[in-house]
């Protein structure tokens, strides 16, 4: 019963504390932009932008399915919610055994966080190109097998690719980049 309650708990917790270290709060009052001529604007909408921003993005779950999950074990539907202003849609595989493996996959939207705002989780943040995206990618290293892909929506916001619960840090940013490039980002606003 504790062990099958650890294996439960772990990957939420986990959750969590990867959520909460890429959370930034900025205060200050809101004001809009100045506006720019229409051949800067189009000069600075690129794939890697990915156009204005996730606002248009209006439900997680959009941008992953459970058919996009087939090729790493079977997966219970998704849980969808708003942590921190964060909105989510999360996958938890279902599992055989006590000692199986529990991935925990799911696509996160920060309307207010840009790819630069990445937080270091233990392993690092590096530049990686999904589908002409220039993401970052956040390892949760030695010490958490987990990793978080930020792909870039716009300028200022961005969705993650998260992965807990894999066999190691690596295996949860291969899983991680193959998802995004295949599944989350292709649905993604384009510029």
């Amino acid at each position: 019963m504790t062990k099958l309650l650890v294996r439960v708990l772990l990957p939420l917790v986990a959750g969590g504390a990867l959520l909460t270290g890429c959370t930034t709060t900025q205060g200050g009052t809101a004001s809009p932009a100045q506006s720019s001529s229409a051949s800067e604007s189009e000069a600075s909408a690129s794939p890697s932008s990915g156009g204005g921003g996730t606002q248009s993005i209006t439900d997680a779950c959009s941008l992953l399915k459970t058919s996009d999950l087939s090729g790493y074990g079977e997966f219970n539907e998704p849980v969808q919610g708003t942590v921190g202003g964060v909105r989510t849609c999360r996958f938890q595989q279902k599992i055989a055994s006590a000692s199986d493996d529990q991935k925990v996959i799911g696509a996160n939207i920060r309307d207010t966080a840009s790819v630069a705002q990445v937080n270091d989780t233990g392993g690092g943040v590096v530049d990686k190109d999904i589908n002409g995206r220039q993401a970052k990618e956040a390892s949760g290293g030695a010490s958490v097998a987990g990793c978080t892909l930020a792909l870039p929506v716009g300028d200022s916001s961005r969705v993650d690719v998260e992965v807990l619960g894999a066999g190691s840090a690596d295996e949860a940013c291969q899983i991680a980049e193959a998802v995004a490039k295949a599944a989350v980002e292709p649905r993604l606003p384009k510029g």
